[in-house]
């Protein structure tokens, strides 16, 4: 892994962004709590824990409930045993009242991990699939992602998040070149052989959520559907 990345254990820039995630009839479906650059946290492991606390706690009388909970992290957070304990304490708590409780995982390029790190993190993914039933999510996937760039197959994802929408794929549509179709045919190939739901990601126009309803995405997230909140 890339040695300039911050370890968990670092001193830490950062506050809490949660955003909605609504299904294809705009309804609410779940929330996503994500870092972002800002507030000092004492650490990466500090301020997890943070969001984890607010992912548990019971709703204000005022809000909608939300069933499905995710945390976004990057991948190195598979590697912190006590964060790995929270997040089986948090799936426990969650599953009590019917609340699922999914893993956003960056898998960013520039610091995929050696075939021993790998390996490592994959024991992690499947430890946390047996001791709580938590779910995954693919962040960042795009039609050019190659299976060297996944952590491991994205059979043991039940969710794959996509950045939408792609300028290459606007291109193609103003060019009428097969970029489109090709994604589309590459969505319900990987529905059919994995059984994941398509997540549209950073959808903020009226123009890119209607090209995302005309691809089998299940839900949807961005700005055009609800602005970020800051905790």
């Amino acid at each position: 892994m890339n040695s300039e990345r911050k370890s968990s254990a670092d001193p830490v820039d950062c506050h809490l962004v949660r955003q909605a995630i609504v299904d294809r009839s705009h309804t609410l479906w779940g929330n996503e709590i994500s870092l972002a650059c800002a507030d000092t946290f004492p650490s990466l492991e500090d301020a997890y824990g943070q969001a984890l606390l607010r992912i548990c706690a019971p709703p204000k009388t005022a809000q909608p409930v939300v069933s499905h909970r995710f945390l976004r992290i990057d991948q190195a957070a598979l590697m912190n045993e006590s964060l790995h304990k929270k997040f089986v304490q948090a799936a426990r708590s969650l599953d009590k009242h019917s609340h699922p409780f999914t893993l956003s995982i960056d898998n960013p390029l520039d610091a995929l991990p050696g075939p021993v790190e790998r390996r490592a993190m994959v024991r992690q993914l499947y430890k946390l699939k047996d001791q709580c039933g938590i779910t995954f999510a693919y962040n960042n996937y795009r039609l050019d992602t190659k299976p060297a760039d996944l952590l491991i197959d994205l059979k043991l994802y039940d969710y794959i998040k996509m950045p939408f929408p792609d300028s290459a794929l606007r291109l193609s549509l103003n060019t009428r070149s097969d970029l489109f179709d090709r994604l589309y045919d590459r969505m319900l190939e990987l529905i059919d052989a994995t059984r994941v739901c398509f997540i549209a990601d950073t959808v903020e126009f009226a123009d890119s959520a209607l090209l995302a309803r005309h691809l089998p995405f299940e839900y949807f997230q961005g700005g055009y559907y609800s602005p970020a909140d800051c905790l």
